[in-house]
This record gives C-alpha cells, structure tokens and sequence, in this order.
C-alpha cells in the first residue's frame, strides 16, 4: 500500500532485557566473591601465623618490660613490625570485603512486594561488612599515628646532640690588571649534653615506653578484631551462600537487575 508504515524489526530495534548490560558484572563479581571464600581458610591462618609471631608476649607487661631496654633508641623495630603487619592485616581484609559487598549490592533483586526474606539475609551482611569496614578504617587511622607519637615523645628528651654549620665565601680582586681569587671556609661546631640522670628525663623515658606497650595493645586488638570479624564475614557468606545469590530463589532471578536505590 503506497505510503504504509513500514515497522522495524526486533532485531533492528536491538531490545535488550534491562539486566543484560549488567549481567556480566554479576558473574565477575559473584566469582571475586566466592574466590574470596574459598581462599578464607588459608588466608586466616596466615593472619593467625602474623600474630603469633608479632604478639608473642604472654602480657601487656612483659611486652613493657622488653620495650623499657630499648631505651632511647631512634625506632623500636619490634613495635615498627607488629603495626606494620597489623596494617597489613587489616588492609587484606578491608579488599576482600569490599568484594563481598559489591556481590551482594550487584544481587540484590528489584524490589517488589512479597518474598523479600533473602533480601534481609543480604542486607544483615551488608551491615556486618559495614560495621566492620568502618572500624578497620577507624583502627587504621589510629595505628598510622604510632610514629609520629614516638617522635614527639623522643623530641622532649632532650638527647645529647651535636651540630655543624660550614660557611663559606669567596671574593676577588684585580690588582695592576691581574684578578687575583680569594675564598675562606669556617666551621662552627654545637655540642648539646643531657642529663639522662634527671627527673624529667626519667620520667619522659617512661612515656617513651608507654607510647610502644599502648600502640602494641592498639594493634594486638585491632588485628584480632579483624581476624574474628572477617571469620564471621565469610562464616555468615558460606551458611546462606544461595540465598545470597537468588534471594527470591530460583524463579526470581529471572527478573530483571535492579539496584537498592
């Protein structure tokens, strides 16, 4: 019929389900996730192992003890490799969840009436995974001051020190036609006692200690927190692992991705 609308085909319109262009960051993201698991195990023993070695002292006082024959030293190597390793720890277990949450966030199904109980299974792991990550964030931050705290309590001690300033100069002249250069060098040498037999000094050494046995106690805690939180994480994942892929089971996961918000 002349002049009839001519209707494009479905493949020419190239219709796609909405779920279509996000279903393979589904897939990458459930993998990461259950790759994190599957790894869990040995991943925590391996942070059980780092804290046997770096927090092998029976108490917080024998930890002071050692610290006190330390002294006045630039750096305690010992409490440098326990927060060291702590952040390290908590950094580790920061990544992995931070895939989990992306999991759960990239399952949760479009939201409608009914049938929502896997919904809340998601979303009580979500908020575990965000209470936790907001303490390792908190713990960080704290244990990232234990240098500059040390420093500030070894400035206040008043250690023997020296010092040297060189000066230099130079100059010229021209005489009867001929340039003649002269130059000159001085050193000036600064020598500042101490009086470790002092009040004050005694007293500002046992900051100094003070400073090493808290931010052991700090990092001690955090790690093991950390640990236990990550087991929890991955223990609550493993228990309700289908429930978290197909919340609204099998039947709902024929609809289309939708996020929370």
């Amino acid at each position: 019929v002349r002049g009839a609308l001519s209707l494009p085909s479905l493949d020419q319109l190239s219709i796609h389900p909405t779920m279509s262009s996000f279903k393979k960051f589904q897939t990458a993201v459930q993998e990461e996730a259950f790759a994190v698991l599957k790894n869990g195990a040995a991943k925590i023993e391996s942070f059980q192992a780092e804290c046997a070695t770096h927090f092998a002292y029976p108490t917080l006082s024998k930890a002071t003890e050692e610290f006190a024959s330390v002294g006045a030293a630039a750096t305690n190597p010992k409490m440098t490799a326990c927060v060291s390793s702590t952040l390290d720890v908590m950094d580790a277990v920061g990544k992995d969840l931070q895939l989990i949450e992306t999991f759960l966030n990239m399952h949760i199904p479009k939201m409608e009436d009914g049938n929502n109980f896997g919904v809340t299974v998601q979303l009580a792991l979500l908020k575990q995974i965000s209470d936790t990550q907001e303490a390792l964030g908190k713990n960080i931050e704290s244990l990232s001051g234990y240098a500059a705290s040390r420093a500030d309590v070894l400035d206040k001690l008043s250690l023997p020190s020296s010092s040297s300033t060189t000066t230099k100069s130079s100059s010229s002249t021209t005489t009867d036609g001929k340039k003649e250069d002269k130059s000159s060098e001085s050193t000036e040498e600064k020598q500042t006692a101490g009086n470790p037999s002092s009040v004050s000094h005694t007293a500002r050494l046992g900051a100094l200690v003070t400073v090493d046995s808290l931010y052991y106690s700090k990092a001690q805690r955090a790690a093991l927190s950390a640990i236990a939180s990550y087991m929890a994480v991955l223990d609550f994942l493993e228990k309700n692992q289908e429930k978290l892929k197909q919340p609204k089971g099998s039947a709902g996961s024929r609809s289309a991705y939708s996020g929370m918000y």
